[in-house]
């Protein structure tokens, strides 16, 4: 929420500097966000009086304008509609600049302009761009206009939680900071008393479900004269980001912004009848709101109606049928309490969020709506020239009443580390405007305004308390020893030094919110599973939680290839979760490549990324964590590509690599699939890694290389040969490298030749030949009986 440090000094007084009250609300729970002077974007503006105003021929708006600047006289060309002999308006002379223009002198139908008589919007103080701004009539002239505006104003950025309902006005936050300071809040007395007012209010208000709106409050108010608002006016809403419309529409935007209450203002000649009854709406009942725009409601909108037809969406948005217009001269001011998750439904529903919804769906006071309605009555009397007929009418349908609480003050001291006596403590409540009712002893007994709705506690009330006295000023004071020694959490270890590794292997971490859209995560579910969907999603994008982490990097890729990040090298450790016949949540570590693998050079073409690239990576990885018997199967399931494999460790699953299908790159919006990853269960790795690393000296003895090629069948893996190799071998063998692979017709059909080379080594002797040669045989034997294997003819 926005407030400017003028508006805030009209309730409260102020001695802190702008950065001062910046950092007292913040530490007051109310965190200022940004603040900065209101930016006054002209120099060289002056106040000028037309004393001669003549139409030019041939032009339908232009007229020749001579003004007074007080050194002297100008003559400027003007088109605005409001310009008159003896208005006095900001202009801008020669050389003077506006924003990043300056002003020039110019020929304009054949007549010399030596300046521009502005309006509020080139001045950058509002947004009304259609008529000159008009001064007061006795404002000197030749004054500089900045002088005439006074220092310009601090507006504040305020972050306002969703408990603190009662900061979302002017007065709200000018409570805090009376509080904090010891200030005394002001509130604008209403100058009439309501038994003073004669007659009856023509308007009848009655509501069929008290427990969508607890009270419902009305004025009447005619002879309405609708007209521009004054600057003070217009230019307060526009710091704070409200726009102008017209004097009432704007007072019922002032009295929101002040007082926390949305107020809304019928052309009471549009209504039909003389009630206004406040009601459900019927079942794809249609209704048009301001903005236009036709909606379709449920049962849950609840509707502001007159004896004929809806007039207002309650809570959110007026009618277009009963809206304000430039010839109104009677309104009907609403000023009500709502029930605040109805609205909030009924705003989510319908896409239409605004500042009266905002309020309402946090809970206004339902105890100030005669107030407000009151205050924004006394305005349109002072702007619009308006005369109050007949008493409020105000129909309290459902009494909602301060909550009482018993506080402990022992509780509060023994919380806050404290010794403050209960006449402190009372006086803190007090200045914050929680009713002391009783004290006994060392109880309190309080009555909560109804303004705030988030204090129901005990423990809430201790936190004003906290808040007021600032936190910083709360001693610090050791009442027991704590032993702080916490047994270390070895997955959250493993988890580091995983991404370590990760790193150290070239890839850059992503981290992903785990919520997405339920049509896209539907693809990604495994097999018999369903989605874990959010009952109340912010938005369709945020309505299942993942079913795998693979979702998440590819959205990365994507977004990455749209910004010509085309090289892409990432890993992500995050959950994911599905449903069976219970919720399934699971941690899953899953690193992704694509595009090039180099770039092109003089010294050589570019390459991009293929199946060895991500194997490299995953092997690599499960190798420095000590995995081993590891075995590769073809993987047919999922979202993999054909030629992706599941990855063992013995007859336990880890994982998958190999490359994404076509199907999961188009759900991510990738163009080109040159997508290649693996993702494995992060426990089933915690499981069996073996990180402890141990000294082991190398041999001092030459090693004997020795390469062997073998034909078998073309569905035996290589990885199983591999395997038999090391278990026939004994412990000599220290390492097998395949350099040979071929198929073709010197080894006959559906067969194929590998080589291999193996290294043969012994840290207690220098090997012979026959020791060599009996490991040979030993491998031969073995690869002959468990897979068929044969000596390749030379």
């Amino acid at each position: 929420m926005k407030v400017t440090l003028n508006w805030l000094k009209d309730f409260v007084d102020i001695s802190y500097s702008p950065d001062q009250l910046a950092q007292k609300l913040t530490m007051a729970g109310l965190e200022v966000e940004d603040y900065f002077a209101v930016n006054r974007s002209f120099k060289g503006v002056k106040i000028g009086k037309i004393i001669d105003c003549t139409p030019i021929e041939d032009t339908d708006h232009l007229t020749s304008c001579l003004v007074d600047i007080g050194d002297g006289r100008v003559n400027v060309v003007c088109g605005a509609p409001n310009t008159k002999k003896g208005l006095v308006a900001p202009i801008a002379l020669v050389g003077a600049r506006l924003e990043k223009v300056e002003i020039t002198s110019r020929r304009i139908k054949g007549i010399e302009s030596e300046g521009m008589l502005c309006s509020e919007v080139e001045l950058g103080l509002s947004e009304r761009a259609e008529e000159l701004m008009e001064l007061p009539s006795d404002t000197p002239v030749g004054l500089d206009f900045e002088r005439f505006l006074g220092e310009p104003d601090y507006v504040f950025d305020v972050f306002i939680t969703p408990n603190r309902a009662d900061c979302q006005s002017v007065i709200g936050i000018a409570r805090v900071i009376a509080s904090i300071s010891g200030r005394q809040l002001r509130r604008p007395p209403v100058p009439w008393r309501e038994q003073d007012i004669s007659g009856n209010n023509p308007v009848q208000v009655i509501i069929k479900n008290s427990n969508r709106c607890a009270r419902y409050s009305g004025r009447f108010i005619e002879n309405i004269r609708i007209k521009a608002s004054p600057f003070w006016l217009v230019e307060r809403l526009f710091n704070v980001g409200v726009r102008s419309i017209n004097n009432v529409v704007d007072i019922t935007n002032y009295i929101m912004m002040e007082t926390g209450q949305p107020l809304h203002a019928f052309d009471y000649k549009l209504l039909q009848g003389d009630k206004i009854i406040v009601r459900t709406a019927l079942k794809d009942e249609r209704f048009t709101t301001l903005d236009e725009k036709e909606h379709i409601l449920n049962e849950h909108a609840l509707l502001i109606c007159d004896t004929v037809k809806p007039v207002a969406l309650a809570g959110v948005m007026g009618g277009l049928n009963s809206e304000v217009q430039p010839e109104t001269s009677t309104v009907f001011l609403e000023s009500a309490y709502f029930e605040p998750v109805g609205i909030r439904k009924t705003a989510k529903e319908l896409d239409i969020f605004t500042e009266s919804s905002r309020r309402f769906e946090r809970g206004v006071d339902p105890n100030g709506t005669v107030y407000a309605m009151n205050r924004a009555a006394q305005m349109m009397i002072d702007l619009a020239d308006g005369h109050i007929i007949g008493k409020a009418v105000d129909n309290y349908a459902r009494k909602i009443n301060p909550v009482n609480i018993d506080l402990n003050i022992e509780r509060v001291n023994r919380l806050l580390g404290t010794k403050r006596s209960m006449q402190d403590i009372a006086k803190i409540l007090t200045s914050i405007e929680i009713d002391v009712v009783k004290s006994n002893h060392d109880m309190l007994s309080v009555n909560v305004p109804t303004f705030r709705p988030d204090i129901t506690r005990p423990v809430d009330l201790i936190e004003e308390v906290a808040i007021n006295l600032g936190y910083d000023y709360i001693p610090t004071n050791t009442v027991a020893c704590i032993n702080q020694l916490q047994t270390p959490n070895l997955k959250d270890k493993f988890r580091d030094f995983m991404r370590g590794l990760l790193v150290a292997l070239g890839l850059r971490e992503t981290v992903s919110i785990n919520l997405m859209p339920d049509k896209y995560a539907e693809y990604f579910l495994p097999e018999k599973t369903g989605l874990v969907q959010i009952i109340n999603p912010l938005s369709a994008d945020l309505a299942a939680l993942r079913p795998d982490i693979m979702s998440s990097l590819l959205t990365i890729i994507s977004y990455n290839r749209n910004r010509q990040n085309d090289t892409c090298r990432f890993f992500q450790i995050g959950n994911v979760a599905w449903k069976t016949e219970a919720y399934v949540e699971k941690t899953h570590v899953a690193g992704i490549l694509a595009g090039k693998r180099t770039e092109s050079t003089w010294f050589g073409k570019e390459e991009t990324f293929d199946f060895y690239d991500i194997k490299g990576l995953a092997m690599s990885l499960l190798g420095k964590l000590g995995i081993v018997d590891l075995t590769l199967k073809k993987n047919t399931v999922g979202f993999w590509d054909s030629s992706s494999v599941a990855v063992f460790s013995g007859k336990e699953y880890l994982g998958c690599m190999g490359k994404l299908n076509d199907q999961a790159c188009r759900l991510a919006k990738i163009k080109i699939n040159d997508v290649f990853a693996f993702n494995f269960d992060f426990d089933q790795l915690f499981r069996f890694a073996r990180i402890d690393k141990k000294f082991e000296s190398i041999s001092k003895y030459p090693s004997v290389p020795f390469d062997l090629a073998i034909v078998v069948d073309n569905d035996v893996p290589v990885a199983q040969i591999e395997k038999f190799i090391w278990s026939a071998a004994g412990s000599d063998l220290i390492q097998v490298k395949i350099f040979d692979y071929y198929t073709g017709d010197q080894i006959g059909a559906g067969k194929k030749s590998i080589g291999f080379s193996l290294t043969f080594s012994s840290k207690e002797r220098t090997l012979d030949e026959s020791s060599v040669e009996q490991s040979i045989k030993n491998i031969l034997a073995h690869l002959n009986r468990d897979c068929g294997a044969e000596l390749r003819p030379r």
